[in-house]
């Protein structure tokens, strides 16, 4: 076709037709900027697709999220991934739109750490509780021992402290929610069997009756103290769990 093309020009440019030739060139100068930009986005797949194969940034049944979208890898096609979403439903995504958008892969890594919080009254022993959730995390199967499972307190409530407990599953042979779910309800039944108040959120209203000294001031009110203290020292070192 190019060389027919060429040879059609070459005849008119040979009978003088110029100005044919002018309009021919130019249709087909207009023709091309339309098809340009009407191929632009099957180009643009098309390409991110093959760059993609070569870069290889998931495989199929990787676990991922892109753009906000989350499922599990079913194919890559020259011009879209096509994930399969927890709800059980197709999902296709242009290419060009995975390849520069953030991709995060739960597969890649096959040991993946669950993070539930616990509110705990804040007169319990902090640190019993702590030592409560870890060895009963310990016990659950799917919980790694190493890295082992770890807990943190990390935020002061109104009317409880917020403790954090961590642990590590092998993707490979366990379900990540379902060893996370189990972790929340055994640790939750750990603490109650101890004893632990695990209270909603309460406002606690004092009243103070107003006294009067000898300078006819009124005396401020006592306020009121509580806690625990423990004589075990807590571990502060730095931990590899991440980089291991």
């Amino acid at each position: 076709w190019i060389v027919f093309g060429l040879g059609i020009l070459i005849a008119l440019e040979i009978m003088q037709a110029t100005a044919l030739v002018g309009a021919v060139l130019g249709t087909a100068g207009v023709l091309g900027v339309a098809l340009g930009f009407a191929f632009k986005g099957i180009l643009e797949n098309y390409l991110a697709g093959i760059l993609m194969s070569v870069r290889q940034p998931f495989a199929p049944r990787d676990h991922v999220v892109i753009n906000g979208n989350e499922g599990i890898v079913v194919a890559l096609t020259s011009r879209a991934t096509v994930l399969m979403t927890p709800d059980g439903n197709h999902l296709r995504i242009p290419n060009a739109m995975v390849f520069g958008s953030v991709t995060l892969n739960y597969t890649r890594n096959p040991s993946r750490r669950f993070n539930f919080e616990i509110g705990v009254g804040v007169n319990e022993d902090l640190i019993r509780a702590q030592l409560l959730g870890i060895e009963e995390l310990q016990r659950i199967e799917g919980v790694m021992d190493e890295p082992p499972p770890r807990a943190l307190i990390t935020a002061l409530g109104d009317s409880n402290v917020q403790v954090a407990f961590q642990g590590w599953v092998d993707q490979r042979a366990y379900e990540f929610l379902q060893v996370r779910s189990e972790a929340i309800r055994r640790v939750k039944l750990a603490l109650e069997r101890a004893g632990m108040d695990m209270p909603e959120p309460i406002y606690r209203v004092q009243l103070h009756e107003a006294i009067k000294t000898e300078a006819g001031k009124k005396a401020a009110p006592m306020r009121e103290a509580s806690g625990s203290t423990t004589s075990k020292p807590v571990d502060t070192r730095a931990n590899k769990d991440v980089q291991q």
